[in-house]
């Protein structure tokens, strides 16, 4: 595990401040994305990458979805997901590991969820991971960042979210869609949302071949 990557070195607490905040927002509207997608699929089996705190898990039927695999880089952002949702998602199964670098195989997941992580890794292995751990027919969900002309990381007054400003990066959302389709999944739908501070979240619905 990367300990010195830059989302190791910030407190869960203060992530969730800056997303919620009324200037930026996206916290909220993550939360209403995942109850969106995952009540329209309904899957058995869920992957979630860059699950943080575990933000829009309680959107989950767990009469329905069979397993759950939360994935991200920083162990204690797992600590807490398991904390607040372990009781009520007894298939959570979380996972510390960097998407970047890893080409596990943890399950064959027909759903997964990915918002703004690939703003911080590279397009290719992040794909490479997806497909190794999703089975024919998946759904692949990408909600990814356009600033509109913003600054890439909101001023909201918490200062350790300003170190991952370095490690951000603007998807290029044909990029995106190329490297998907190398990957084998195909655009089945798209819708665009809005934020308080003029930025936009891009969300692309995939399905794998």
């Amino acid at each position: 595990m990367n300990k010195t990557n830059a989302w190791n070195n910030i407190p869960l607490a203060d992530y969730e401040r800056h997303m919620q905040h009324e200037s930026v927002a996206q916290a909220q509207l993550l939360n209403d994305l995942t109850c969106k997608y995952v009540q329209k699929y309904q899957p058995e089996s869920l992957l979630f990458l860059g699950i943080s705190g575990g933000n829009g898990l309680e959107h989950i039927d767990v009469k329905k979805t069979k397993s759950v695999y939360g994935v991200d880089i920083n162990n204690l952002y797992l600590e807490e997901t398991q904390k607040r949702f372990g009781e009520k998602i007894k298939q959570l199964v979380l996972v510390n590991t960097d998407i970047s670098t890893s080409n596990e195989a943890f399950l064959k997941a027909d759903f997964v969820w990915a918002a703004l992580i690939f703003e911080y890794i590279d397009i290719e292995k992040g794909f490479e991971f997806i497909t190794n751990n999703t089975c024919e027919g998946a759904k692949l969900i990408i909600t990814i960042q356009s600033n509109n002309g913003t600054q890439s990381v909101s001023q909201t007054g918490v200062e350790s979210i300003k170190s991952v400003k370095d490690i951000f990066k603007i998807v290029d959302k044909d990029n995106l869609q190329a490297h998907a389709l190398k990957a084998g999944f195909e655009l089945i739908g798209f819708g665009e949302n809005i934020l308080p501070n003029g930025k936009s979240f891009l969300t692309y619905e995939f399905g794998r071949i």
